[in-house]
C-alpha cells in the first residue's frame, strides 16, 4: 500500500513537471506557432441608410470570418452633395488609400490613409485631366497611379488610361480611347513592369468584343493575349505574377499572362465582379449577388476555385477593392 502510494506522488510529480515544462517551452517559442489569419478586405458600400440616402457610400475594412467590419471613410462632401465613390485601391506597407469617383466635375481622386485620416483631393499638378475616374489602380511601389477616365469627345461613352503618380502628380494618357476603343480595368504586375488591362472593341450595329491585354506602364509594346466575344469586364493580376484573374461572360475565371490554362472557377448564379487576389496569391476575393433581394455578397474562395465562403452579406451595392 506504502509502495502504491509513493509511485502515485511520483506520476503526479512527473506529470506536474511536463505540464510546466510544456507552458514554458510553448511561451518562449509562442511567437513561431501558427496563428489564425489577420488578412482583411477593403470595400465599397452603401449600406448604411445614411450614405444611400446622399446617394454616396462608404470604405469599410472586414476580417475574412466576417468580424470588425469598420467603416472607415464615407459621404465625401463634394459641393452642395457628396461623392459617390466608384473604386478604390490601397497599398499596405504605405497605408496609401486611394478613391475614385465618376463626378465629371471633380479633377483628381481623393488620396488618405487607410484609418481613414489625411483626406485630401488629389489634383493633378500639369498634364492630362482626371474627370470621371471609373478605375483606380496603385502600383506595387504604391507611388505610381493608373485610372481609367471618360473622355467626353465622343457620343458615346469611351475611357481611356492616364498613369502618374503621387510625388510629382504629373498626368499622361497611355492609351487614348477612340469611337472604336476603350480601355479599362487597369492593373499591375507585382514587379511594376507592366500593365494588363481591357480592350472593349466597339462596332456599329454589332455587341463589343473584347481583349486582355499587356503593355509597359507607357503604353507600348502593347500584346493581346485573350480574345472573347463574352463580356470581359474586371481583371486582378496576382501578386506571384503567375494569374490574371478575370470575369468572362459573368464568371471568374484565370489564365496565364500569355493568355494560356484559361479555367473557369465560379459558377454563381447572377454572376460576379471585382476579383482581387490575396498577398500570397492562394485566394481570390469577389462579390457576388445574394438571394436577398437588394444584397449583395463579399466572398472568398481559394485559387483553384475549391473552399467557397461567404465573408459578409450586406445590403446594397459592393465594390471589392484590396486585401491588407
Amino acid at each position: 500500500m506504502m509502495r502504491g502510494r509513493a509511485k502515485l506522488r511520483k506520476d503526479i510529480v512527473t506529470l506536474y513537471l511536463i505540464v510546466v515544462t510544456s507552458i514554458l517551452w510553448l511561451d518562449q517559442i509562442g511567437t513561431d506557432l501558427p496563428r489564425a489569419s489577420d488578412d482583411q478586405l477593403v470595400f465599397i458600400s452603401d449600406t448604411d441608410a445614411i450614405d444611400a440616402g446622399r446617394e454616396s457610400n462608404s470604405v469599410y475594412r472586414i476580417g475574412l470570418d466576417g468580424s470588425g467590419m469598420k467603416r472607415i471613410l464615407g459621404s465625401i462632401p463634394h459641393g452642395e452633395g457628396y461623392l459617390h465613390i466608384s473604386d478604390i485601391d490601397c497599398h499596405a506597407e504605405s497605408q496609401s488609400l486611394v478613391i475614385a469617383s465618376q463626378r465629371h466635375d471633380l479633377n483628381g481622386f481623393h488620396h488618405a490613409l487607410l484609418d481613414g485620416s489625411k483626406l485630401h483631393l488629389d489634383r493633378p499638378a500639369a498634364g492630362d485631366l482626371l474627370t470621371s475616374l471609373k478605375q483606380i489602380a496603385l502600383a506595387p511601389d504604391g507611388i505610381a497611379v493608373m485610372v481609367s477616365r471618360q473622355f467626353r469627345e465622343f457620343p458615346q461613352p469611351r475611357y481611356g488610361l492616364v498613369s502618374g503618380d503621387l510625388a510629382s502628380r504629373a498626368y499622361k494618357s497611355v492609351k487614348r480611347p477612340s469611337a472604336e476603343r476603350s480601355y479599362g480595368s487597369p492593373a499591375w504586375s507585382p514587379d511594376g513592369g507592366s500593365i494588363a488591362y481591357i480592350v472593349v472593341k466597339h462596332a456599329p450595329d454589332t455587341r463589343p468584343s473584347y481583349s486582355l491585354a499587356i503593355a509597359t506602364p507607357d503604353g507600348r509594346g502593347e500584346r493581346v493575349v485573350y480574345d472573347t466575344p463574352l463580356a470581359l469586364t474586371d481583371i486582378a493580376w496576382s501578386s506571384d505574377g503567375q494569374w490574371i484573374a478575370a470575369v468572362i461572360g459573368g464568371q471568374l475565371h484565370k489564365l496565364r499572362p500569355d493568355g494560356g490554362d484559361l479555367m473557369r472557377l465560379s459558377q454563381h448564379p447572377g454572376g460576379i465582379s471585382h476579383p482581387r487576389w490575396s498577398p500570397d496569391s492562394r485566394r481570390v476575393s469577389y462579390v457576388a449577388p445574394s438571394s436577398y433581394p437588394g444584397f449583395n455578397q463579399l466572398m472568398v474562395m481559394d485559387a483553384d476555385g475549391g473552399n467557397i465562403r461567404r465573408v459578409v452579406n450586406v445590403r446594397g451595392a459592393v465594390v471589392n477593392g484590396c486585401w491588407l
